[in-house]
């Protein structure tokens, strides 16, 4: 049976990229979990190891201010900043484990632009062990993605010096293996190969889970003083511009698809159109139309949200794939005779080919829809403002024939009260004449009632002088009147004359009081 192949003083370090600003949320204001990929370090990773200090992460980070999340420490107007408090790389106090090395370990937080990322170092010095013992440098596979979390992806660097040097790509299968252990480690494809300061170096990677891992076996260790802080820096913002890119790249695709959706129900709509220039009730279709054109409205909106968002991917792209080229060409200038750098040089070609032209196709194509919809939206606009006039004037003469109708209500009204008004002066007048006729009637009767009483009392007056001296019936114009005669005729003499007098009073009492 083979002896398991020895490797010596491995190191595994972790590189995560976590989004920290969102431009939805503001300005440079972070995204709402921008601070798990902190939490998820302590959480995840510290509590496995059990090194204290990482376990104690937040309280050495300028984003934190008494346990709590706050960004207020960091400087808004630096690309480039780390965010341990003093400035410095956090190295752990070395853990001494039963039957393995000694333990080290360090961790150098930043933030790059818009992104929190992270070296995070764990490794054996001086220490020689069995491939099949990486797995220890990654206990319950708290180093891998579905752990870490980080937004926009990762990267794994596995270090090793191989005992024998024989097959490095078998040794560097192995070591992949060894450090997945069950899982995802059948998904994990070799994707390149290449060497960087004289060492081989090997790349694996499972998009569907965002794993990304070089191995990097040491062949030449004189050249080991060449991996300098600078070579570092670089390799960071290589290993982040890559995450960004790739992470871009799904959102844009993403992207498109939602635009893809969002167009398939516009074309669903617009047999819509068709049904309701056929309505002959000219409200209902307005109606119609204006619900139409908002829900169109809406989803154009949307649509064009995701052409937005696409044409932002794409700048993203050519800012990232230019960085990557910088950074690219720092570590190029570094490298040696004889070093490959193809597997980071395709990378860079490949943005260009597959990324960033495949999000021009999705902005063509979409580009293409959004002009078809525009001009929809205006061909319904216009058919409501041709609807909406046509409904206005149509309100208008049916306003106009309502109000012409009122007027004509209101002179007959006007004409049928004057009628009325005459009938009723017609009436009062006949019921006055009539009042007027009863008053006479009543005056006579009072005349004729008076008469007989005022002659029946000048009768009762006058007829005792009759029984006095008797009448003779054979005038004789030489004697004096009867007393019987002359009574009645004074009588009557003194009623004309007393009534005359007081006839004239009254006429005189009504001119004055006239005046």
């Amino acid at each position: 049976m083979n002896e398991p192949p020895q490797i010596k003083n491995p190191s595994i370090t972790l590189y995560p990229f976590h989004l920290r600003s969102d431009g939805d949320e503001g300005y440079q204001e972070p995204a709402k979990n921008a601070e798990h990929i902190w939490q998820n370090l302590v959480d995840n990773v510290g509590k496995k190891f059990d090194f204290p200090e990482l376990k104690s992460l937040k309280d050495n980070l300028i984003c934190y201010k008494d346990g709590k999340y706050d960004t207020a420490g960091e400087n808004a107007n630096l690309s480039y900043q780390k965010l341990i408090k003093n400035g410095e790389t956090l190295n752990f106090q070395p853990l001494t484990q039963p039957d393995s090395p000694k333990l080290y370990g360090s961790i150098e937080p930043m933030r790059i632009h818009d992104t929190y990322a992270a070296d995070l170092t764990f490794y054996y010095n001086n220490a020689t062990i069995s491939v099949y013992n990486l797995k220890e440098l990654n206990p319950q596979g708290c180093l891998l993605p579905n752990q870490i979390q980080a937004s926009i992806g990762q990267t794994l660097l596995l270090y090793a010096e191989p005992v024998v040097y024989d097959d490095y790509r078998v040794l560097a299968d192995k070591c992949v293996r060894a450090f997945v252990e069950e899982g995802i480690e059948t998904e994990l494809k070799i994707t390149a190969a290449g060497r960087l300061f004289g060492y081989p170096i090997f790349e694996y990677d499972n998009p569907a889970q965002k794993c990304h891992i070089l191995v990097w076996l040491q062949q030449n260790p004189e050249t080991s003083h060449l991996i300098t802080t600078d070579f570092n820096y670089y390799l960071m913002n290589i290993l982040c511009a890559r995450s960004k890119i790739l992470f871009v790249y799904n959102q844009a695709t993403e992207s498109y698809r939602l635009g893809q959706k969002i167009a398939n129900k516009l074309e669903k709509l617009l047999p819509e159109f068709n049904q309701i220039e056929s309505e002959p009730n000219r409200e209902y279709k307005l109606t119609k139309l204006k619900n139409l054109l908002a829900a169109i409205c809406s989803l154009v909106f949307d649509y064009a949200q995701e052409l937005r968002y696409l044409q932002e991917f794409s700048t993203t792209i050519d800012i990232n794939a230019d960085t990557y080229g910088k950074a690219y060409a720092r570590i190029k200038a570094l490298s040696i005779e004889g070093d490959d750098l193809q597997f980071l040089r395709k990378f860079r070609i490949l943005s260009d080919r597959k990324y960033q032209s495949q999000i021009q196709k999705y902005l063509n194509y979409l580009m293409a829809n959004q002009d078809f919809f525009q001009q929809t939206i205006s061909t319904i606009r216009g058919m409501v403002e041709i609807e909406q006039a046509q409904l206005s004037r149509e309100q208008a003469e049916r306003e106009h024939q309502r109000d012409r109708q009122q007027i004509e209500l209101y002179q007959q009204k006007e004409q049928e009260q004057k009628e009325r008004d005459l009938a009723q002066i017609t009436t009062d007048k006949t019921n006055e004449e009539n009042e007027r006729k009863r008053d006479r009637q009543l005056e006579n009767i009072i005349f004729f009632v008076g008469t007989a009483i005022g002659g029946g009392q000048i009768f009762s007056a006058a007829y005792p002088l009759i029984k006095d001296t008797p009448i003779k019936w054979q005038p004789n114009l030489s004697l004096p009147l009867h007393p019987f005669t002359a009574t009645i005729l004074w009588s009557l003499a003194f009623g004309l004359g007393f009534g005359s007098l007081i006839l004239g009073i009254l006429l005189l009492v009504r001119k004055i009081l006239s005046r």
